[in-house]
């Protein structure tokens, strides 16, 4: 039971997430699901099985009043008329339910040709949220593998860690996570997507750089990041930076209400790179400026501006 209600708990929050960064909740829910696969009107397939929530088309020659859009009951089952029990045809492909319908019209009708189609696919679907671009529902009509959903869904978006999280829900609550980059080159990882499977891609964790670097900022942590790399991709520190005291602040969530502080001198770590910290999510590092060359910026802001002549200093101009 725990392990139902935090699988719940997930797939509400990531639901929830995905559709805020889509642009609403209602992205999703107004969206009609993504049909895949289908062979369009008279097509008959042979790897999508009817189930609950379907609804078909059935055409017979020559009879236009025994033509009929019918949507599968929860039993499984559709009524027609001139048939005097339901039909149970859950389970069944459109030719496997074309051929029942055949010999049930055998008692009104010499030689039926019916045709059955599919018109809308309900009751096999999967859904994809998180940091894709377009979060969907999508119907399972053939076999669909991860790589197919995150490719439906647009691929991810530029916020998009290296994870894919695989919910299932059938046929009991479980919870595989998978690496992104190893999809290419472990092919098994690829996994067949089952009715029900919700497919969450979570956004990757960030970092701040700030204060005395060329470009402060946050960045993505997708990777095993050190904090040298760190402040390389915010452009390095400028040359009137406290090297022997940047401070790494680092959080326990995103919340950033618990925090602890350490102090790191990059020489220390140029004599020995093990002494190099690896980030982890919302950590912030900040650069100092150097009291002495701040104080030397100042007063050459102050000459530049004129306040050198007003003192009589134009001498050193």
């Amino acid at each position: 039971m725990k392990c139902r209600n935090l699988i719940a708990k997930i797939c509400r929050c990531a639901v929830l997430v995905a559709l805020i960064l889509s642009g609403g909740i209602s992205g999703l829910a107004q969206s009609p699901p993504v049909v895949v696969g289908s062979k369009g009107r008279g097509g008959l397939r042979t790897d999508y099985r009817i189930g609950p929530g379907d609804v078909i088309q059935i055409d017979v020659a020559g009879e236009p009043e025994l033509r009929r859009k019918v949507k599968v009951m929860e039993q499984g089952t559709i009524r027609l008329p001139f048939i005097d029990q339901e039909l149970k045809i859950a389970g069944m492909s459109e030719a496997e339910v074309t051929t029942m319908l055949r010999q049930s019209y055998t008692s009104i009708l010499k030689d039926p040709q019916v045709t059955v189609f599919i018109e809308e696919y309900n009751s096999r679907m999967a859904s994809i949220a998180g940091a894709v671009n377009q979060p969907k529902q999508i119907s399972l009509t053939r076999e669909l593998r991860l790589y197919d959903l995150i490719s439906l869904a647009g691929g991810i978006n530029e916020k998009a860690g290296n994870i894919a999280q695989l919910i299932h829900t059938q046929p009991e609550d479980s919870l595989e996570v998978i690496d992104l980059r190893d999809l290419v080159r472990r092919p098994e990882l690829n996994r067949v997507i089952r009715e029900g499977d919700f497919i969450n891609i979570p956004e990757a964790g960030i970092f701040y750089v700030t204060g005395n670097v060329n470009k402060p900022g946050s960045f993505p942590l997708k990777d095993s990041v050190k904090l040298t790399q760190a402040i390389a991709m915010a452009g390095g520190v400028m040359s009137d930076s406290k090297k022997r005291e940047i401070k790494l602040v680092r959080s326990a969530d995103a919340s950033q209400t618990v925090t602890t502080e350490v102090v790191v001198d990059l020489f220390e770590i140029e004599k020995d790179p093990r002494k190099d910290l690896v980030l982890r999510p919302y950590d912030v590092v900040m650069v100092p400026e150097s009291t002495r060359a701040k104080q030397t910026k100042t007063l050459l802001q102050a000459f530049s501006g004129g306040l050198a002549s007003a003192l009589g200093w134009g001498i050193f101009r």
